[in-house]
């Protein structure tokens, strides 16, 4: 086997791997709020579940970066993928206990907020150990298209997950998440049985094309690079937050139908975002500075749409703009941050940049439910000028380092 197909193999598997918690992850954000308005809990029951995992996730993935380059990315990537389906199984039964009447009002939530973050504790070291091994097996000028590879497995994920989610909730809300166990065992033991071993994670081909990017470091752009990313998902948190529940006050839907409408609305946005990273990222076809601003701009006139939207149609069409948006601008965003910082901080920076997931889901839906319950539509409109001014911020920087 050549080099390059040995790395292509393994690019593969940590697809796979990110594929499973992926659909996990989009499962969940998809019957939340129908879970949430079942058992009887408000917006902010379920913003407060949602954000603080995501800040116990925020510095877990800080936290196994750093881990993951000593002890290596491959044995790490396994451990967080073990305790996916481990708190997944432990989240799924605290919320079986409260439809069957033995947890109720705040004991309920309680459980719930404690199992989702011990689980967050423990998936948080899959995303940087994925992320990580893809950086470190990849060439700097191959390493947009690596991490886009990786990551676009988020966007699948958002693509299978909500058509998942919406065919097993006819059985019952929860029983999705019991069954998305079965996909992160198996991408555990593709893993443990495929992914080659990098005994020393920081010496590898990576480095070796990586001497350039010492001439583009600047510790305030990769700042900004990453603030950015982290407004792409405190905007994104924004609309999850609200979108269930939307469906539910605006458009009159039963808790199920709106599971069903987020899923689909979900969907339209994934596949937009995963044939963007397909014909355009992966193809190299726009440098990643190019595709930042682009990005910000079609996620900024997306979230607008969803602001004055009056039809449900111009509400998906907005959903396949911001699926354009995330997929230009993830994985652009993640590339140009690890380019311009310090070789010697990639792991680092690695760490920040996997875990703005977290960082927008630690503001988004607190900020949002406040909102909601002011007007349903200013969620939308937050979002909105949140990511014109990064847009604006962004553009200047990356215009002043050229």
């Amino acid at each position: 086997m050549t080099a390059q197909t040995s790395t292509s193999a393994s690019l593969n598997i940590l697809f796979c791997a990110l594929l499973a918690t992926a659909i996990g992850q989009s499962v969940m954000l998809t019957t939340l709020p129908s879970l949430g308005r079942e058992a009887g809990l408000s917006e902010f029951h379920i913003a407060t579940i949602m954000s603080s995992s995501a800040l116990i996730f925020a510095f877990g993935t800080s936290f196994w970066s750093r881990v993951a380059k000593k002890r290596g990315y491959r044995r790490i990537l396994m451990v967080g993928l073990a305790g996916y389906s481990a708190g997944t199984l432990a989240f799924a039964g605290m919320w079986s206990l409260g439809f069957s009447g033995v947890l109720s009002g705040s004991v309920l939530f309680i459980a719930l907020l404690v199992s989702r973050s011990l689980q967050s504790t423990i998936m948080s070291a899959s995303p940087p150990s994925a992320v990580g091994y893809a950086i470190a097996i990849s060439a700097n000028a191959k390493r947009v298209g690596a991490i886009s590879r990786v990551t676009s497995a988020n966007n699948v994920g958002q693509l299978v997950g909500p058509v998942f989610a919406g065919v097993l909730v006819s059985f019952s809300l929860v029983f999705p998440l019991y069954c998305v166990v079965i996909f992160t065992l198996i991408a555990l033991f593709l893993v443990w049985w495929k992914l080659p071993n990098i005994d020393h994670p920081s010496v590898t081909t990576a480095n070796k094309g990586n001497a350039s990017a010492a001439a583009k470091t600047n510790k305030g752009i990769t700042l900004v690079l990453v603030l950015t990313c982290a407004s792409l998902f405190c905007a994104m948190a924004m609309m999850q937050q609200t979108l269930g529940f939307f469906f539910i006050d605006h458009y009159h839907l039963t808790p199920v139908q709106s599971a069903q409408q987020v899923g689909i609305a979900m969907m339209l946005s994934a596949s937009t975002a995963l044939a963007i990273q397909l014909l355009i990222v992966q193809k190299h076809r726009i440098s990643a500075d190019g595709m930042i601003p682009l990005a910000l701009l079609c996620l900024t006139l997306a979230y607008f749409v969803m602001y004055v939207h009056q039809h449900m149609v111009l509400l998906y069409a907005a959903m396949l703009l911001m699926g354009a948006g995330m997929g230009l601008g993830y994985p652009s965003l993640a590339a140009a941050a690890t380019q311009y910082c310090k070789p010697g901080n990639q792991a680092q920076v690695t760490g920040y940049i996997t875990a703005t997931p977290a960082m927008g889901y630690i503001m988004g839906p607190p900020v949002a439910a406040m909102l909601y319950q002011k007007n349903i539509h200013f969620p939308f409109l937050a979002a909105s000028v949140l990511l014109a001014g990064f847009l604006i911020l962004v553009s200047y920087f990356l215009l002043r380092n050229k």
